[in-house]
């Protein structure tokens, strides 16, 4: 079945959201806040803090709250690191084909300064994860300075089209220089793929400069934002739609798509409804269920969820499906229909690590054969490198899937101080930024008028200045005034909204 896709974009001046839809249904969301921004990509020169010879790992100061973590043999050094959202595993694949070994990194010592790349953001109480191999992607490439190596994406299955990328980029690469070709490279311009290549190369060397004049810790080079990782790694011949709802974003979009593919500038489209973008596409009523452990299956079959710090576990139930047939019919119809809906949702909900499925038992061999093969089919789509292996004698199904960033629930809840960690609610972020998008769908509506917010003292102390202050300044911007009341008593993550109408 052909799959349509479509990108949409809720931007405020505190957070931006984008919705990836496959057949107008919500499977991957993304978002970035301007207190929780993503440091994947980004460049410091670090201090070594601290040597830990047993595990062959280092802790190195980069600036943050939280030291980073590094591998000091970095065994699978010459895998790329995992970027948010772009297509890392095409390259992966690449490199794995064509192997190609590091040029070996020295030694480091307590309080030496070394230049490092984020790979993977901060998890709970870890730190973020470094590496010493640095790699930027490109429009069409990626590129390893370091590792003399180029590899095509397996997603490019032409072989004329593959040689042809190959001895291109191969023609252009200088000593001590690596590439991994993307997917999106296919059927590119030779001119455009060797204006990455110095693109790439120019970037890789203003880097190495603004080093030299830099003490650290220091940030020496930050990655794009969100949307323009979208724009660049998401964008692609199959997206039919790009809808976004501010003015200014949209702006910028089509910028930066007319200066990369002036052609597709017309699939950018600014939603001017009055209703909000996320409601109209139904995205947030998406993202509310996608807070339940257990999700409902279109025949009466459902799924739990349930996100442990070991693993996840996925638990197919039968339900109100009683089938037409027979038990085992009954029960592989089930295990068929609940794939789809298990790879959507372990992609929406941005679940990684140790993945056990448990489908319910299937006595013919023929029918557990077919549920892992389409379980693999499933897979292929996604863009996070997922791994499964045979189904067990128990209906159990073992599989990985890459880790990129925290969860769609460790972003959007905390840990509930009143049950000792064992449940979680809204952030005070998540639900002040509610409470915006409200302000914001009543619009002129608000002019001359108080909005009295009423909030539990806890959450008001945990608000981060820059949401009060994006709050205020939408109040400003509508011609409103809020006034911030607080309580000792009652749910802690609700805030009452009164709205007093200004005197005509």
């Amino acid at each position: 079945m052909e799959v349509r896709r479509s990108l949409v974009v809720n931007a405020t001046p505190l957070e931006t959201r984008i919705a990836l839809l496959e057949n107008g249904q919500l499977c991957e969301l993304f978002i970035e806040r301007t207190t929780q921004a993503s440091q994947v990509g980004d460049v410091y020169k670090g201090k070594v803090a601290k040597l830990l010879q047993g595990m062959q790992s280092a802790f190195v100061a980069i600036g943050g709250a939280k030291d980073g973590f590094l591998y000091l043999d970095e065994p699978e050094a010459h895998r790329l690191p995992t970027e948010e959202i772009a297509e890392e595993e095409d390259g992966e694949a690449a490199v794995l084909e064509f192997p190609a070994p590091p040029v070996p990194l020295p030694p480091v010592r307590e309080g030496e300064e070394i230049l490092v790349q984020v790979v993977k953001d901060p998890i709970g109480s870890k730190g973020p994860r470094l590496s010493r191999h640095i790699s930027f992607p490109g429009r069409f490439l990626v590129f390893m300075p370091g590792i003399e190596h180029v590899g095509i994406s397996r997603k490019i299955v032409n072989p004329q089209e593959r040689e042809r990328l190959r001895t291109l980029i191969k023609g252009h690469a200088q000593a001590g220089e690596g590439f991994i070709v993307r997917t999106a490279a296919i059927g590119e311009k030779d001119e455009d793929l060797v204006n990455d290549v110095a693109y790439l190369r120019e970037l890789w060397a203003e880097l190495q400069g603004r080093c030299q004049q830099l003490h650290a810790p220091s940030l020496v080079w930050k990655d794009f934002g969100l949307l323009q990782k979208v724009l660049r790694d998401l964008f692609r011949e199959e997206v039919a739609s790009f809808w976004v709802d501010r003015d200014d974003t949209y702006r910028e979009v089509v910028e930066f798509v007319t200066r990369l593919h002036p052609e597709w500038a017309g699939r950018v489209k600014h939603f001017t409804s009055d209703l909000p973008i996320f409601e109209a596409f139904a995205i947030e009523k998406e993202i509310d269920s996608a807070h339940q452990a257990k999700v409902f299956l279109k025949h009466g079959g459902s799924l739990v969820i349930n996100q442990t710090e070991a693993l996840v576990s996925v638990d197919v139930n039968t339900g109100k499906f009683v089938g037409k047939k027979d038990l085992e019919e009954t029960v592989y119809l089930t295990n068929m229909e609940a794939i789809p809906e298990i790879v959507r949702q372990l992609r929406l909900r941005n679940l990684g690590g140790i993945i056990v499925i448990d489908f319910i038992d299937m006595m013919e061999a023929a029918h557990r054969e077919s549920v892992m093969k389409r379980l693999q089919e499933e897979l292929e789509r996604d863009r996070n490198h997922a791994r499964a292996v045979e189904i067990s004698d128990f209906g159990l199904v073992e599989m990985t899937r890459k880790r990129t960033g925290p969860s769609l629930e460790r972003m959007l809840t905390c840990a509930c101080p009143h049950c000792g960690g064992s449940g979680r609610r809204l952030s005070s972020e998540t639900v002040v930024l509610g409470v915006y998008r409200e302000m914001a769908r009543q619009g002129e509506r608000l002019r001359g008028a108080q909005v009295r917010l009423t909030l539990h003292t806890d959450l008001k102390n945990a608000l981060q200045p820059e949401t009060r202050e994006g709050v205020l300044q939408l109040a400003r911007a509508l011609g409103a005034q809020v006034l911030w009341l607080e309580r000792s008593d009652g749910p802690v993550q609700e805030i009452g909204i009164d709205i007093i109408p200004g005197k005509d």
